[in-house]
């Protein structure tokens, strides 16, 4: 028999292994549908995060948790993402906190918010036994200092109609779209006409 508290872990240790594709869906269609740049920048540092997770993986030959699976596949290998869920969860929390920071801004129910994701997945991690304790600590810490990097370097950028505001003319629209044209081209216009 199920008891309420094993029902209540199962759900949050489930909810915490989507959470990451949560994000990245998330911070990708805010800025496809909703033409939002942060979901853009947000979706940027999340791939970059899982780069510099594969980067390290692959340096120090990290092998796979099944604990710590996605999914299994079908001959129960087991599927993870290259950063660990807690840096993932770390790096929204470091970002967010950033921009609060930056912006002399203290929302406190975003603190709030995030600091419980970050300890509750902290928990869920560690009660599936994919990491110990320091494991999942060390990995929020990394991911808090990527995300405060990551918001430094685009904190300028970070805003929702940035593409969109009247700092860019229509001719610099048209001489930036020329020249991704002319980058991405098989054969680009040469500059001597001769």
């Amino acid at each position: 028999m199920i008891t309420l508290i094993d029902a209540l872990k199962a759900l949050i240790n489930t909810v915490v292994r989507i959470m990451p594709i949560g994000f990245y869906m998330g911070t990708a269609m805010s800025g496809m549908i909703f033409n939002d740049f942060r979901g853009v920048l947000m979706f940027g540092g999340f791939l970059l995060n899982e780069m510099i997770a594969l980067g390290y993986r692959m340096v120090l030959k990290g092998t796979a948790n099944a604990q710590c699976a996605l999914l299994m596949t079908g001959d129960q290998t087991p599927f993870v993402l290259p950063a660990p869920i807690t840096q993932t969860i770390g790096y929204f929390t470091g970002f967010l906190m950033a921009d609060m920071y930056a912006n002399n801004n203290f929302n406190p129910s975003r603190f709030i918010l995030c600091l419980s994701l970050l300890l509750i997945t902290v928990y869920s991690r560690v009660n599936v036994g994919c990491k110990t304790l320091i494991d999942a600590l060390y990995c929020s810490i990394l991911g808090i200092i990527i995300g405060v990097i990551y918001y430094a370097v685009v904190k300028d950028y970070y805003k929702a109609d940035y593409l969109t505001s009247t700092t860019i003319t229509n001719d610099d629209k048209t001489s930036i779209n020329d020249k991704i044209t002319n980058f991405f081209s098989v054969n680009p216009p040469s500059s001597n006409n001769a």
